[in-house]
This record gives C-alpha cells, structure tokens and sequence, in this order.
C-alpha cells in the first residue's frame, strides 16, 4: 500500500514544486498538484470536489488547473476550470494526460507530472499571459488527501 506523503521523494516534490513555481512566472494561472490514495468510482468528480475544496474556484479569470494522482489505485487526473477549458483546444486535457501516463508507465512519475504541468503552463501563459516572471508559489502548491 503506497503512502501518499512518501510516494513521491523530498527531491521530486522539490522538482515538481520549481515547474510549477515556473510555470506560474509566466502566468495569472493557478497550478496545483493534489496527492491521494483512492480515486474512488469517478476520478474527475473526485478531482473536482477537490478543485472546490482547495477554493481554486475563487480566481476571477476561471484559471486555475489542479493535477491529481492517486497512488493506491495508480490514477491520475487533470482538470482545468472554466476560463481555461473554454479557451483551449478540444481534447487539450487528454493530451496532456496522455504525456503525463507515457512516463508514469515508465515510473518517472515527477518527469510526467512536470511535462503535463509544463503543457498547462504554455496554455496558461498563451490565454493568461500576465504573469511578472517571478516565480510564485502558493504555499499549499502541492497537497495530500489524508
């Protein structure tokens, strides 16, 4: 059983917390990475309640993404809120969950996650470009379900 605050190590929590304080350098976005144990029976409902739980529904420009990863049922979700779901292009998410999925199959799990993270951003900065270049970081960028 994998234990959601040793699955990923201190190093890529660390790599994974720079591509995403990077990424939001270039951005208003919000980006977000969730870590749990079980999905449950809908992943996205689950991810969702999440969104709202975390309050990355408070942005006024609807900008936020929120990736998630379930370590005991080995899944992995990403949801983008309505401003940036409305603007990118259809079957963006797939895409994004498909380069995260191909280095996950390959256990390069913080590789995947910076790669679909860095995907997010590129779509953030092109519709949200108003990030200052500093990196930003909020302070729970990454968060366990217990």
């Amino acid at each position: 059983m994998a234990d959601v605050k040793t699955f990923f190590s201190t190093e890529d929590i660390a790599d994974i917390t720079s591509a995403i304080a990077g990424a939001m350098s270039r951005t208003s976005g919000e980006i977000r990475l969730r870590i749990g144990k079980k999905a449950g029976k809908n992943p996205l409902l689950s991810a969702r309640t999440a969104f709202l739980a975390l309050g990355m529904r408070g942005a006024a420009m609807k900008n936020g993404v929120l990736f998630y990863v379930w370590v005991e049922d080995k899944k992995f979700a990403v949801l983008g809120d309505d401003g940036i779901d409305k603007k990118v292009p259809e079957g963006f998410w797939e895409s994004v969950k498909d380069v995260v999925l191909v280095k996950f199959r390959q256990k390069d799990f913080a590789i995947g996650l910076a790669g679909g993270i860095n995907m997010a951003a590129e779509k953030l900065a092109e519709f949200f470009p108003d990030g200052d270049g500093a990196e930003k970081k909020p302070a729970d960028v990454v968060s366990y379900e217990e």
